[in-house]
């Protein structure tokens, strides 16, 4: 599985610059040293590929992130829980590297021989990642190098990770009659989707670092969220700020428009009497539109806090064609946080949010009766409510009554759920009573999907 070639490609596309006698010269340390000890490999090949410090960082961050997944993988379905045990002693280790394990031979087939289907069933995690791994490098994955390719590879690996026997078992399902069974293959052949989705996702992430600013961008505003590598960040909130500004000016002549009304025929001909005539000079009725109303309650626990954090980053900077807009967080409680966003960076504020109402379990009940406690003698027909969260509240109440109530005051309820819609309505999902009283309930869990969500809201808000 290990293809050095593709591995300085990463390292290229990071800005690690790369001769190729350093090439060959990494390719004798590979033949000399073996591939059994990663942290060997990886302190030798840093000293021939990388020269400044800056380099290093590099180095290491692609090293571990290119290599990282796939040899746990392979480890952990060789090991089983052992590996997990061995990462959780590594984990609370101050002296243990994560990287001094034996990490076995890395071009080692681990592939399983359980079938499939029942190992997506049966939740197999370790051979199901085993099985992603060698179905990656089967399907040749340092081909891929633009965001159009997504849709081949993903499917290319879920072909090589035995899509036909899943289809089969689906196919037999349907024929011997069992409902139930074939329900749960589609839902497994939708989550080998989403694993497969997800794995080329943060491969294209990783390879397109410096491919060029537009394609980069392009990949990023795709990706979900929560896939986001920190690296990415500074390139995030320009991006944001693009398309904020691409929108503030779309619906500022929009909003000029609406509110300049029918022509008025009579300050019309006053106007121009001068012009003989010549309706020059037009004269509009003007029109008073009264702003509408926005509140937001977004869930800021787990993954769901990297999309709240940019969807609030993107809210902020469309400031002049917004709605009024108030601010709400929550994971067991919830609270606004309307001024931090005023009066902060919305990198500090998001920060400060998280310390506040990062902390315990999601709570939808108690943060819906939160809410409606401080906002709901202020809603009516102007009112606009937001919410962003995956709709799992533990088991415990969703609060679909209190949302109802609010509901039947608003002009509508928007939901925006980061999770695919293969996962509503399974374990503690509670989206079907919860989505009953929300005008829109979509799917948003990167860029495009904020800015398509925020682009509907203003067309409709003006």
């Amino acid at each position: 599985m290990f293809m050095l070639g593709d591995f300085i490609r990463v390292l290229r596309a990071a800005e690690v610059r790369i001769s190729t006698a350093e090439s060959i010269e990494a390719a004798a340390i590979v033949e000399t040293i073996g591939l059994g000890d990663r942290q060997l490999m990886r302190t030798a090949l840093s000293q021939a590929l990388a020269k400044t410090d800056a380099e290093k960082d590099a180095f290491h961050a692609c090293f571990d992130e290119y290599f990282g997944a796939m040899l746990d993988a392979v480890k952990s379905s060789d090991n089983g829980s052992s590996a997990e045990d061995a990462s959780a002693d590594g984990a609370s280790s101050d002296t243990q590297d994560p990287h001094e394990q034996d990490s076995g031979d890395i071009s080692s087939e681990a592939t399983p021989s359980h079938d499939l289907a029942e190992m997506l069933l049966n939740n197999d995690e370790a051979g199901l990642a085993a099985r992603l791994v060698q179905a990656a490098s089967d399907a040749d994955m340092s081909d891929v190098r633009l965001f159009t390719q997504q849709g081949l590879f993903t499917r290319r690996i879920m072909e090589m990770m035995g899509l036909e026997e899943v289809e089969a078992a689906i196919q037999n399902a349907r024929n011997s009659g069992d409902g139930e069974y074939e329900s749960n293959l589609r839902h497994a052949r939708q989550r080998l989707f989403e694993m497969a989705r997800d794995f080329v996702e943060k491969q294209i992430a990783m390879r397109t670092a410096n491919s060029g600013k537009l394609v980069r961008e392009e990949a990023l505003s795709r990706i979900k969220l929560s896939n986001l590598d920190r690296s990415d960040m500074h390139i995030m909130r320009g991006l944001i700020a693009k398309l904020a500004k691409r929108l503030a000016a779309l619906h500022s002549r929009r909003q000029k428009r609406s509110k300049r009304g029918l022509i008025d025929v009579r300050k019309t001909l006053r106007k121009n009497q001068s012009h003989d005539g010549l309706l020059i000079d037009l004269q509009w009725r003007s029109v008073e539109v009264s702003r509408p109303r926005l509140i937001t309650m977004c869930d800021v626990s787990g993954s769901v806090a990297a999309v709240s954090r940019f969807l609030l980053m993107f809210l902020y900077s469309l400031d002049e064609v917004m709605p009024r807009t108030r601010s709400f967080a929550f994971s067991h409680a919830c609270g606004e946080i309307t001024d931090l966003f005023d009066r902060m960076e919305p990198e500090a504020a998001m920060t400060d949010t998280l310390m506040r109402f990062g902390g315990g379990s999601t709570d939808y009940g108690n943060a819906f009766t939160d809410l409606a406690r401080l906002v709901m003698d202020d809603l009516d027909h102007k009112t606009t409510l937001m919410i962003l969260g995956d709709g799992r509240s533990n088991y415990g109440d969703p609060g679909h009554e209190i949302l109802r109530e609010m509901s039947n005051r608003c002009r509508r309820v928007i939901w925006l759920n980061p999770e695919s819609k293969a996962l509503w309505d399974t374990g503690d999902s509670e989206m079907k009573r919860l989505g009953a009283y929300c005008h829109t309930v979509q799917v948003c869990n990167s860029v495009r999907h904020l800015e398509r969500v925020l682009d509907d809201m203003l067309r409709l808000s003006i």
